[in-house]
């Protein structure tokens, strides 16, 4: 039988020791591997670790002598870790062992000595419940002043804090929240303390994580200081700058409004400029406008998008390379230097930008100029922050806001209603009639809802239309999975070939790719279509591209019947149709961004009352809580001082 020690945390049996588990991860220890570790900690226990290092017969009979000798050399260089980690086990402490191993590592023997004398510490890792048990064990009681500063810093971090998006909490709220935590009064003074000791930093009358606050606090004063500012390579001579925009106008299917004129020629006096506008107003017409004025006058212009298929469609849109943020950190890096006067940086669908991608993005600004372009009513950010919103509302900040929408055809009211919905309301709808452009509300309970989608699809089809030109966009994985796993189940009826081994995927089906991949053009969100199946080998249309798929790359392939709005952001079909029902995490960013997606036609199917709550309710956006504004005000300040 296995031995299982018991946790002195919960009393209850826990996993081997992560020394042992060190041992099979780590490569220095040759030959060791899972079963061997598990069968030195079986036999040895707590002895294991003088035993490898004394090259213990029982060690020897176990791996050899020559991994023995290994180990005992390597285990020598690397004491403080392996006593770090006996101690984590000691203890009880449930943190994944990579994570144990970065922290012995990365904080070295006076790091970890800190983490034995505070173990809240752990709270970097690993959340409240397991570090608050690890402390308990350790000796920490209920009143501790570092379990109630630990307490103050996991509300910050927790649900209604950095977990929610939110980088700010008052202090009152922090102590209701903390206290929650601890189950236990925690005195007042404990936010002052928490300040001082480096868990929390006061902003007004509210607090911050550390590193929330450091982000924000950087991003804004840099960002008050170049919005003043030209460009650092000069700004264009005006009457050459016009002939530029003619030039640019001249090689547009239509001439180019006012709006967007001015937005093209601000890229040239100003070193920050915003460019909001409305979903389909033009908004990549300005910035094809802007990189071909801006490479007229020798400049380089640099498009980055967060994912790897908005990269794709603005690359496909503006003829020019477009990267992600991650490829352009990386490239930055091996580069050894910041931007140079001449860079423009372009941020496309800027609104999605957290706080730590800008951070991350402006440290390598150097004397580069930068576009941040978006739509404050489209999606908030995935990761904490709001940046984006708060600058396009800013007086400060140079800024045009394009609201004449292009995309659709006035004549389809998706503009009109869409332009409602940013404002928090909309209309009431007509039924469902066929194939016409238009919006409109099919109800429909919630346990057929698929069959209903299912019968709108066939009219549309029999209209004309192809599948390619229709897209279901769900605002909840609930329906997505429910819609996807019912067309599944369709399709298997027809007996067709199906993904070897996990059979998830069926010839025929539309699916979406879900990883980047560089070498083979394929992008995370790239939509297309399993073309045949025959045996091992598939067949896929994916973005318009024909690609040769192993049975491996199941593991990046989603069906796409119906997807998220999240990954439907930026593209475009004829005609979508979105399934609305009752949830709280339903706003109106989600359903301006669905509906803004059609050229032509909207089919709302489910319950209007729930759409028509969804619009009304504040978006995510104006309901997170952030330092941002409050640091950018301060910075001005002090930009304004000197």
């Amino acid at each position: 039988m296995t031995f299982q020690p018991i946790s002195l945390a919960t009393g209850l049996p826990a996993r081997p020791s992560l020394f042992a588990e060190y041992l099979a991860r780590d490569r220095a220890f040759e030959y060791i591997g899972p079963a061997r570790a598990s069968a030195l900690f079986e036999t040895l226990g707590s002895d294991l670790r003088e035993a490898i290092l004394s090259i213990d017969d029982r060690v020897v009979d176990i791996i050899g002598e020559a991994p023995a000798i290994n180990a005992a050399a390597v285990l020598e260089t690397r004491l403080p870790e392996a006593e770090f980690l006996t101690w984590l086990t000691s203890v009880g402490a449930d943190i994944p062992i990579y994570k144990a191993i970065s922290i012995a590592r990365a904080w070295g023997k006076q790091g970890t000595e800190a983490v034995r004398q505070n173990p809240y510490l752990l709270l970097a890792v690993s959340d409240w419940k397991t570090v608050d048990r690890v402390a308990t064990s350790a000796g920490v009681s209920k009143q501790d002043p570092r379990r109630q500063i630990a307490a103050i810093e996991a509300a910050l971090m927790g649900q209604g804090g950095l977990s929610s998006g939110s980088t700010l909490m008052t202090m009152e709220r922090a102590l209701r929240r903390a206290q929650r935590l601890s189950k236990h009064r925690i005195d007042p003074e404990i936010i002052d303390r928490a300040v001082d000791a480096g868990a929390a930093v006061a902003l007004g009358g509210a607090l911050q994580p550390p590193g929330a606050a450091h982000m924000e606090a950087e991003c804004a004063l840099l960002l008050a200081k170049i919005a003043p500012q030209a460009p650092c390579s000069g700004i264009t001579e005006a009457d050459a700058l016009e002939r530029l925009v003619d030039v640019c106008e001249a090689g547009q299917p239509f001439p180019l409004t006012e709006a967007q004129r001015e937005a093209v020629r601000m890229s040239h006096r100003h070193r920050l400029l915003v460019l909001a506008g409305y979903a389909g107003s033009g908004k990549t017409t300005v910035l094809k406008g802007i990189c071909n004025t801006q490479e007229s006058i020798g400049k380089v212009p640099l498009i980055i998008t967060l994912s790897g298929r908005a990269a794709q469609r603005a690359s496909e849109a503006t003829g020019r390379r477009a990267i992600t943020v991650a490829r352009f950190l990386i490239e930055m890096k091996k580069s050894n230097g910041p931007l140079g006067p001449d860079h423009v940086l372009i941020a496309d669908e800027a609104s999605m930008l957290g706080v730590v991608e800008l951070w991350r993005m402006l440290r390598r600004i150097g004397e580069g100029s930068l576009v941040l372009c978006g739509d404050p009513a489209q999606l908030p950010p995935v990761s904490p922050g709001v940046v984006f919103h708060h600058l396009a509302a800013d007086p400060h900040i140079r800024k045009v806001v394009l609201d004449r929408v292009h995309r659709q055809d006035q004549s389809s009211g998706i503009p009109s209603l869409a332009e409602g919905v940013r404002n928090g309301s909309i209309a009431d709808l007509p039924s469902f009639k066929g194939p016409e452009p238009g919006v409109s509300f099919q109800p429909c309970a919630r346990e057929v809802f698929c069959d209903e989608i299912l019968r709108i699809g066939m009219e549309l089809s029999g209209g004309g239309d192809k599948r390619s030109t229709m897209q279901i966009i769900a605002p909840t994985n609930r329906e997505i999975g429910q819609i996807n796993a019912y067309f599944h189940k369709r399709i298997l009826r027809r007996k067709p070939n199906l993904w070897p081994k996990t059979r998830h995927i069926a010839e025929g089906e539309p699916v979406i790719w879900t990883q980047n991949d560089p070498k083979r053009g394929l992008t995370n969100g790239a939509l297309g279509r399993i073309i045949m199946i025959d045996g091992d080998v598939i067949h896929a249309k994916i973005d318009g591209a024909m690609h040769e798929l192993q049975q491996q790359d199941g593991q990046f392939l989603q069906l796409a019947w119906a997807i998220s709005v999240h990954k439907a952001q930026g593209s475009q079909w004829s005609r979508v149709i979105i399934p609305v029902y009752q949830s709280m995490i339903v706003d109106r960013s989600l359903i301006y961004t669905a509906l803004t997606r059609a050229q032509e036609q909207v089919i709302f199917v489910g319950s209007f009352s729930a759409t028509r709550g969804a619009v009304e309710r504040r978006p995510t956006a104006e309901k997170r809580n952030c330092g941002f504004a409050a640091w950018l005000k301060l910075a001005r300040g002090s930009s304004d001082c000197r």
